[in-house]
């Protein structure tokens, strides 16, 4: 009963936590591991409680202690973990102690074989300091990337995959280096793709497939950086037989539309006409459709607003004259079912720019007048 007044004790200034933790040193360093653990989290919940209370110095010193017992016993590790937790909420944490415990998590504990609420708390300590101690992260470069990288790899529970995905936009949309790590940054996010999620019924904590269709999507459509890795992966998940994965294929393009440019686009110009045409041509699927024209739009305007060198290849022309070449010529049989769906592909890509509408008009209207005056008379 004594102990569980710690929190009381520390707040009215009865106690200090360095003499909380004088108190507690003989569970602290009992030889047996559950009894340490049971010591290090008293003293964690009294820091999750007390916090803002704490010195510089206390703080220094807890610290030390905490990245010492992280190469404890694993029954001692959650309790550790916790007291991290508090102390990357402390206002008083001198420069460069977060990227003391940040290394000291990454060498000494193996994430994967955590409990989930276990892993969600590193994962709460890394968006702790990601938010109050961004410049400090910054300077370990990429080591810092790579770090995460290997905190996140297998991660399967969807309310530590929130946080992670989380976490990840915010290391390309914070401009954090990745260095040589893109691919790999890549990899263990799009390993998800597409989402395969069904909540089970009842269920507590509220997660929907939707929620995490969108926060990956914001991850693997926030930097052109993914564009090589990412654009073979669409390709490939529209051309599949599975409904879900055309969608979110298809949305997740539009999405990618807004950041990338030629540059990303261009060697595989071809291979998404070609994806987006079968599927307008030949889904039975209004939603599809849809998502298909929609992405077309997309392409055609991100490739009309980027700027051009004087020796650069025009890659819009190209890209409509390669539309017009696969569509004008149903619009001259009236008669056959590709007429409509040739006339949205159409559609969509001139309504993208002006640019791209006085393209595809001045070469659809004339045909369209002479089909009107053949057909009228």
């Amino acid at each position: 009963m004594f102990f569980l007044l710690f929190p009381l004790d520390v707040k009215s200034g009865s106690y200090t936590v360095l003499q909380v933790v004088e108190a507690l040193g003989s569970s602290l360093e009992n030889p047996e591991p559950r009894t340490r653990a049971r010591g290090i989290q008293l003293l964690s919940q009294v820091l999750l409680q007390c916090q803002s209370l704490l010195l510089e110095k206390e703080v220094v010193h807890l610290i030390l202690f905490y990245e010492n017992r992280l190469k404890d016993h694993h029954l001692v590790i959650p309790s550790v973990l916790q007291g991290l937790r508090a102390l990357s909420l402390c206002v008083a944490l001198p420069p460069g102690l977060a990227v003391s415990v940040l290394k000291a998590i990454f060498q000494e504990v193996h994430v994967q074989s955590l409990l989930q609420v276990d892993r969600h708390t590193v994962y709460s300590i890394i968006t702790n300091f990601m938010q109050t101690r961004e410049e400090e992260l910054k300077g370990l470069g990429a080591d810092f990337t790579f770090g995460f990288i290997q905190v996140m790899d297998g991660e399967k529970d969807p309310r530590n995959l929130l946080v992670a995905f989380r976490i990840v936009h915010d290391l390309i949309s914070r401009d954090y280096s990745l260095g040589p790590f893109v691919e790999e940054l890549f990899e263990v996010t799009s390993c998800y793709f597409p989402i395969d999620f069904t909540p089970p019924p009842n269920d507590p904590h509220g997660i929907q497939r939707e929620d995490l269709i969108l926060s990956l999507r914001a991850v693997l459509a926030s930097t052109p950086r993914f564009a090589e890795f990412l654009l073979p992966l669409l390709i490939e998940k529209v051309d599949s037989e599975i409904l879900s994965a055309k969608l979110d294929s298809l949305q997740t393009l539009n999405a990618c539309c807004a950041v990338y440019g030629q540059k990303e686009l261009k060697d595989f110009l071809p291979s998404l006409w070609a994806s987006i045409r079968r599927e307008v041509f030949q889904t039975a699927s209004e939603r599809v459709e849809a998502d298909g024209l929609a992405a077309l739009h997309s392409l055609t305007a991100c490739l009309s607003r980027s700027v051009l060198r004087a020796d650069a290849e025009d890659l819009l022309d190209s890209f409509l004259s390669n539309i017009l070449q696969d569509c004008r010529h149903h619009l001259c049989e009236p008669d056959m079912k590709l007429v409509w769906p040739s006339a949205k592909l159409l559609q969509a890509a001139a309504g993208a720019s002006a640019r791209a509408c006085d393209h595809i008009t001045s070469n659809v209207l004339p045909l369209l007048l002479e089909q009107f005056h053949k057909h009228g008379q």
